[in-house]
């Protein structure tokens, strides 16, 4: 006898919090999911020259393959969004539904098993239609490809592949080409919403693998709404309508995004009206917000995660010193001078809206001089030296790092500021050549296990971290095996405990806001708190 899986959607959801999406700096605004705005001022879209409806995003180079399943960056989510699909997709206000599912998965008794049916006839890009092997082949690529791999650790078989022993996910059962199941080897109550995630998308099997290293570079091919048409490193995106899509065929004629790499220059070139959107960085928040052409045209959302300070355990390997440096972190100056009312200071890594934030939690305090007595304990009452290593891809980083330097010196802590690209970065993590970090989570389907995942025992050996505490394991393995929400709480709130206020593991910095200037002509374009952005019902008003 097999059940729907209705009960344990509500375990892994995608948005308890609602992903505002107000205008900033006003009292009313456009649906918790879509902006939907009426004024007529704007930016006109350069296609209405030519007839065709061509969305203008700006955006960034990541510099690496468009290819979730190596990459995690949201600056390469906001193509594959549109582009590839996942078997399921968690909405705003937390359900988890069908994407590429003739209906919801069933679960067997012992919760073990789920049993899936695919829409029959979807359509690659490529013409190709997909079959369970694909879905199969693409969920062991996450896998082999190790970056988000950990997510299908729960699945039969997950060790053998992971460590190269085995060439298949043995959990993985083809029965034919629209029906397969899924075995895990322990219960996992979120595994339904971790195959909604960007990274479990599934790609056409015999084209992913002919193209090899070229695969989100020169071809992606996926079933989703747009198609992928070509990526010109240091100039941009080019994506276009799928006019065989199994569902509602775009609005839109396509997206072009285009790389601008200075947040400035980005807006410039909104105001020009060559841009339809852009992501604005909330240092400039209070600039645009003042700006009376803007300021109307300016939306906020809400992510559920947030900026943090890693460790590299191995070479800052004293916990005392690890809690001096996060006391040595002034996080209300950060969020005053640099975001300008738009973050506040963190009081977890937790954050509110999700089981196991802890609201009894005060923010980390500033505190220099008891820093300086940690450090002294530790042996170093001299002074310490810290390489704080940050991604220019992300350009908060850099002033958090720098505001972050001068206020650790009244601690006695030298920082010296290493500042790489995405790639080095990435190369860098692997390889542990990380010693502490600006890094940032959001979590990709409302759950602790998954605003957690950075953390987790299988994943800070990848990420330059290599810490590992035998009660927190047991803490994370155990909030997974039970569906009771109160017992899942309590765990947590432990689980957080160790991790940045026993440990110092990580040192949480802020939970913010994010706001971008949208087209006042464009309707339809959803974005929601786990950055997901999908254009496929977005259009240009007449």
């Amino acid at each position: 006898m097999k059940k729907t899986i209705k009960k344990l959607i509500s375990l892994g959801l995608a948005v308890s919090m609602a992903a505002a999406l107000s205008a900033c700096g006003s009292s009313s605004g456009p649906s918790p999911t879509t902006s939907e705005t009426t004024a007529a001022a704007g930016s006109d879209a350069a296609a209405e020259n030519t007839g065709a409806k061509i969305l203008r995003v700006a955006a960034v180079d990541p510099q690496v393959a468009y290819d979730m399943q190596q990459y995690t960056y949201s600056l390469i989510m906001k193509v594959t969004d549109n582009v590839v699909e996942s078997l399921l997709t968690t909405q705003d206000g937390g359900k988890v539904v069908p994407t590429l599912l003739a209906k919801e998965p069933e679960l067997s008794d012992d919760m073990l098993t789920y049993s899936f049916e695919l829409i029959d006839g979807v359509k690659f890009h490529n013409g190709e239609t997909l079959k369970s092997s694909d879905v199969k082949y693409s969920l062991e690529r996450v896998v082999k490809k190790q970056s988000m791999g950990s997510l299908l650790e729960k699945v039969e078989g997950y060790e053998a592949l992971a460590d190269g022993s085995a060439n298949e996910l043995t959990g993985i059962k083809v029965i034919d080409d629209t029906h397969f199941t899924i075995t895990l080897s322990e219960v996992y109550t979120p595994f339904v919403s971790v195959l909604s995630t960007p990274y479990c998308g599934i790609y056409p099997a015999e084209a992913c693998e002919a193209a090899g290293d070229n695969w989100g570079k020169t071809e992606l091919i996926g079933t989703g709404p747009f198609k992928f048409d070509s990526y010109t490193p240091g100039v941009g995106v080019e994506i276009s309508k799928f006019d065989g899509y199994y569902g509602n065929v775009p609005k839109l004629d396509g997206v072009s995004y285009k790389f601008i790499e200075d947040a400035n220059t980005q807006v410039l070139e909104y105001q020009k009206g060559n841009i339809d959107y852009v992501d604005v960085e909330t240092n400039m928040y209070p600039v645009y917000q003042a700006d009376p052409k803007l300021k109307d045209q300016m939306h906020m959302f809400q992510p559920i995660g947030g900026y943090y300070m890693t460790f590299n355990v191995k070479s800052v390997s004293d916990p005392k010193i690890r809690q001096a440096i996060s006391m040595s972190i002034n996080r209300q100056a950060i969020c005053e001078s640099i975001f300008h009312g738009t973050a506040k200071p963190s009081s977890s890594f937790i954050p509110a809206g999700i089981i196991g934030h802890d609201d009894s939690l005060e923010e980390f305090a500033y505190d220099p001089e008891g820093a300086k007595a940690l450090l002294a304990e530790a042996g170093y009452a001299n002074g310490y030296d810290l390489r704080l290593t940050v991604n220019t891809k992300y350009a908060t980083s850099i002033p958090i790092a720098t505001a972050f330097q001068e206020q650790a010196k009244a601690a006695g802590i030298n920082v010296t500021i290493e500042q790489v690209d995405s790639a080095a970065w990435s190369d860098m993590r692997k390889s542990g050549g990380v010693d502490a970090g600006v890094g940032n989570w959001y979590v990709d389907y409302n759950d602790p296990d998954s605003m957690l995942y950075p953390v987790s025992d299988s994943r800070t050996d990848r990420s330059s971290s290599f810490w590992h505490n035998e009660e927190f394991k047991k803490l994370m393995e155990a909030g997974v095996q039970t569906s009771d929400e109160a017992e899942r709480q309590e765990i947590y709130v432990k689980a957080e405990h160790i991790l940045s206020r026993e440990d110092y593991a990580i040192a949480p910095i802020y939970n913010e806001s994010k706001c971008y200037l949208l087209n006042p002509k464009i309707t339809g374009l959803v974005m929601d708190s786990t950055f997901r952005n999908f254009y496929a019902n977005a259009d240009f008003q007449q």
